[in-house]
């Protein structure tokens, strides 16, 4: 018993956080129970490749080891905005299970592209190839495009169907009972996942357009997707909180 208030308190203090939300899905479902084990294989996936073979690579670990912290932020970045959407809308008909079957499809083939690059990176820039031949050996120069091509459509497929999800839930929000403020906050958060696919789709399009050795700069250009990202996030707080003093 006092365990499970000791959960319902924790649940208290987490909706707080949610200064324009109110949670809806306070119990896990059976939706999020398989997006779970989901997200959680595409973490064994990362890890798993991890495994060293000799003493050799026993020694070499700290650069895998670095590739795979980097890939289990990314994979948790993707789980906390499933967590989040689940726990703000509650919405299990047809529509969402069909696509959180997508996304959760598009997590887990979206960790090998993930790993791939984060371990090259990391080898890359701490000198783990011994030779520019080793390096050939992982990922010519003329490849390079193909990654970042391979690697920045599983990115916007990604939030392609997250921004779908969030398209559905406004929709639904007669349905579901959204406030006005959350209705605003619903759209702007799209708005948000709409701007990485647009960045996605601008990174590729560079990739296959530019000569290759420019390829690394192409996939750098991504930082800036934080520009938009916090002027939509601060327009979509600004119009919620508008609606709140009203």
């Amino acid at each position: 018993m006092v365990k499970g208030v000791k959960v319902h308190t924790m649940v208290k203090i987490i909706k707080k956080e949610e200064k324009y939300f109110t949670w809806r899905g306070e119990e896990v479902s059976r939706t999020e129970n398989l997006s779970d084990i989901v997200f959680a294989l595409a973490l064994t996936l990362v890890a798993a490749s991890s495994v060293p073979q000799s003493f050799s690579e026993i020694t070499s670990l700290w650069r895998d080891g670095i590739a795979t912290m980097f890939c289990f932020a990314a994979l948790l970045l993707l789980w906390y905005c499933h967590y989040l959407f689940f726990r703000r809308f509650n919405l299990e008909d047809k529509k969402t299970m069909m696509l959180n079957a997508v996304l959760i499809f598009m997590v887990m083939l979206f960790a090998y592209p993930l790993k791939f690059l984060a371990t090259f990176l990391v080898n890359l820039l701490t000198g783990g190839f011994e030779s520019d031949q080793a390096i050939a050996e992982v990922l010519t120069l003329e490849q390079a495009p193909l990654l970042t091509v391979i690697y920045y459509l599983g990115y916007g497929a990604v939030f392609f169907v997250f921004a779908l999800l969030y398209r559905h839930a406004y929709l639904s929000a007669d349905e579901i009972g959204l406030s006005d403020s959350e209705r605003v906050m619903t759209r702007y958060i799209m708005y948000g996942h709409i701007t990485h696919v647009v960045f996605a789709g601008i990174v590729v399009t560079l990739a296959l357009i530019l000569p290759s050795f420019w390829d690394l700069l192409v996939g750098g250009i991504f930082v800036l997707v934080g520009i938009p990202l916090t002027a939509i996030v601060k327009r979509g707080e600004q119009k919620a909180q508008s609606v709140l003093a009203e």
